[in-house]
């Protein structure tokens, strides 16, 4: 059996072009919307190489799954334990998605990453493309400790004082007002960004 305790780095994707949600990076893990299937990357350093997770369990508190899987032409099991409640929100989505019925909606045209480090969010990025074409995004960092909006052009770099999710809004406080951004992306989506958010930035 694999065990990853704690794992030190997650991330959470959604794009609306491939259809894959990314539910884990410890081990890579993606939800086909498409097929309503839960898949593992057998090469996560390169080139993905998806194949179906057969078994998928969880505690009660969401603090532990289980996951089994023809891994590498191998029949192999994989538990993740973490104490993190990032990592918590995303088993609960992954449990969420294998119910079945959560689709993205055509349109849906904005591609969501957030990247965390031990539970805590160091990158939200958020990028609308629509055919092939970026119409605008939004971009938050954190370093140490403190959480930054970078806008791209022209570039800056503004200090924000909190960020979270309303509804479809993205909506971010700095000392000189409030920024938001109008998500187009499903519900279920734009609330477990919210549940992210709320459990891994710095209060």
């Amino acid at each position: 059996m694999h065990t990853v305790k704690n794992p030190k780095n997650a991330v959470f994707s959604c794009d609306y072009r491939s259809g894959k949600i990314r539910v884990s990076a410890e081990p890579s893990l993606y939800f086909d919307t498409a097929t309503q299937t839960l898949e593992i990357d057998q090469n996560p350093a390169g080139e993905r190489s998806l194949v179906p997770v057969t078994h998928a369990g969880f505690s009660d508190d969401f603090r532990t799954m289980q996951l089994e899987a023809v891994y590498r032409g191998e029949p192999e099991s994989f538990e993740v334990t973490s104490t993190y409640d990032s990592d918590q929100v995303m088993h609960r989505l992954t449990h969420r998605l294998l119910q079945g019925g959560h689709a993205l909606p055509p349109d849906a045209h904005d591609v969501i990453e957030v990247n965390l480090q031990q539970g805590a969010i160091t990158l939200l990025n958020v990028i609308r493309s629509v055919d092939g074409k970026v119409e605008k995004s939004i971009r938050i960092t954190r370093k140490d400790g403190q959480l930054f909006l970078v806008i791209p052009s022209p570039w800056q770099r503004v200090e924000l004082l909190s960020a979270g999710v309303d509804g479809q809004r993205i909506v971010c406080r700095s000392p000189d007002g409030e920024i938001d951004y109008e998500l187009a992306t499903a519900p279920f989506v734009a609330e477990t960004l919210s549940e992210l958010l709320e459990a891994g930035l710095p209060d």
